[in-house]
C-alpha cells in the first residue's frame, strides 16, 4: 500500500505531532511505502527526518488561495502513484480534491481536530470545509465532540482518538532538580501546557491562580508554552503581581516539568481531544479541564481521573484546593489516569484504527 500524507505545515502542535506518531507507527509496524508533502518550509519536529520517508515542499507564493499548488501536486501523485491520499488540514484537502477525482484516488481527511460551535455557516472557510467534506471518502474527527461541532452526520465519518507513544513517559526525573531549574519552592505546582492563544485562554488560568494566592501560599502555577498571547499574559502576571506564576516558555522535554507537577489544568474555550490532558494523564496527573462542550469528557473520567467543569473562577479553586488537600485521592485519581491512558490512548490503538480505515476504504 501507497500513502501519501498531505499537509500545511509542522509546526509545534496537536494535530501534527498526530499525524507523525501516526507515521512512525506505520514504518515502524507495516511495509506500507509512504510520503510526506507539506506546503510550508517550516519544520519544529525535526525527528521527521529519523523516519526516513520522503518530504516534498509544495509551497504558496503570494496568494492565499495560489492555484498553482493544484498543478504541483497533481504531478507529484503522477510520480509517487499513491492508493490513497491522507490529508490533515482544510487547504491541503482542498488541494487534493482535482488529483483525487481525475486519478480516481481515495481521499481520507484528518482535518477536524476541534470542537468549536460557532463556525459561522455563511463564511468563506465554511464553504471550503464543506467541499472538503463532501469530497472526501472519510472524514476523521479525534472526538465525538469534533463531528458534532461540524454538523456532520454521515456513515463516511469516523472517531479516533489521539494516541502517545507510552516510552515518552517512562523515564525517571529527578523532580527536585527538575523544580529547582523552576525556581520553584512551593510545595504543589499545578500546570497548564497549552499555546499562548486566546483559544487556550491563560486570562483564567491567571484568574484562578490570583484567587489561590489569596487562599494559600504553597502553590506555584506553570503555563508552559510559548505564542502570540504570551508577551501580554506575561505582562499581567507582573502588572497584577500575581507572584505564584512562572512562565517558562515552549519546551522540548514538556515530560519532566509535567511529572515535577501534581495537578493539570487546561482552561481552554474548547478542545478536540487535547494532547495536553493526556500526558498530564499519562504521567500519572488527575486533570482539571474547562472544556464541557469538546472532548475532553471524552477523556476525562468525571470524578475518576480528573474533572470537566464550567468555566467558572470559583469552581475551579474549589476542585484545586480539595485535591491538594487530599493526597490520596491525588494518586488514586493519578493512577487511574495513568491506566485509562494506558488502555485507550497508545499509538498502537491508534494506528490499527487507521490501518483499518485505509483497509476498509481500498476494499471498497
Amino acid at each position: 500500500m501507497r500513502i501519501l500524507f498531505f499537509t500545511e505545515s509542522l509546526i509545534r502542535g496537536g494535530k501534527e505531532r498526530r499525524m507523525l506518531e501516526l507515521l512512525k507507527y506505520i514504518k515502524q509496524q507495516t511495509d506500507h511505502e509512504i510520503s510526506l508533502v507539506i506546503m510550508e518550509d517550516v519544520i519544529e519536529y525535526e525527528y521527521v527526518y529519523d523516519l526516513g520517508i520522503p518530504i516534498v515542499l509544495i509551497e504558496r507564493k503570494g496568494l492565499k488561495y495560489d492555484p498553482r499548488p493544484f498543478i504541483k501536486f497533481y504531478k507529484y501523485c503522477s510520480s509517487f502513484k499513491p492508493d490513497i491520499i491522507h490529508t490533515w488540514t482544510k487547504m491541503s484537502t482542498f488541494y487534493a480534491i482535482p488529483t483525487k477525482l481525475i486519478r480516481k484516488i481515495p481521499l481520507i481527511t484528518s482535518m477536524i481536530a476541534d470542537a468549536l460551535t460557532d463556525h459561522n455557516l455563511s463564511s468563506f472557510d465554511h464553504l471550503f470545509y464543506h467541499t472538503d467534506f463532501y469530497f472526501s471518502n472519510v472524514i476523521i474527527s479525534n472526538s465525538k465532540a469534533g463531528l458534532k461541532a461540524y454538523k456532520i452526520n454521515s456513515p463516511r465519518a469516523k472517531v479516533i482518538w489521539n494516541g502517545v507513544s507510552l516510552e515518552r513517559f517512562q523515564n525517571q526525573y529527578d523532580i527536585v532538580k527538575v523544580r529547582d531549574d523552576l525556581s520553584v519552592t512551593t510545595k504543589f505546582m499545578v500546570i497548564m501546557v497549552a499555546t499562548f492563544s486566546l483559544l487556550k485562554d491563560y486570562d483564567l488560568f491567571l484568574d484562578v491562580a490570583k484567587e489561590i494566592q489569596n487562599i494559600r501560599d504553597d502553590v506555584t502555577f506553570a503555563g508552559v508554552g510559548d505564542g502570540s498571547e504570551w508577551e501580554r499574559i506575561n505582562k499581567r502576571v507582573e502588572n497584577e503581581k500575581i507572584n505564584n506564576v512562572i512562565l517558562p516558555g515552549q519546551q522540548k522535554e514538556v515530560e519532566r516539568i509535567i511529572a515535577a507537577s501534581d495537578i493539570g489544568i487546561l482552561c481552554s474555550n474548547s478542545e478536540g481531544i487535547s494532547n495536553s490532558i493526556i500526558e498530564c494523564m499519562a504521567l500519572g496527573k488527575p486533570v482539571i479541564s474547562t472544556d464541557l462542550t469538546g472532548g475532553s469528557k471524552e477523556i476525562i473520567l468525571q470524578g475518576e481521573t480528573g474533572y470537566c467543569c464550567e468555566r467558572n473562577v470559583e469552581k475551579i479553586v474549589y476542585l484545586l484546593d480539595s485535591l491538594l488537600n487530599n493526597t490520596d485521592l491525588r494518586i488514586s485519581m493519578g493512577n487511574k489516569a495513568k491506566d485509562r491512558i494506558a488502555s485507550d490512548f497508545t499509538i498502537k490503538r491508534m494506528g490499527e484504527e487507521f490501518e483499518m480505515i485505509y483497509k476498509e476504504v481500498l476494499a471498497e
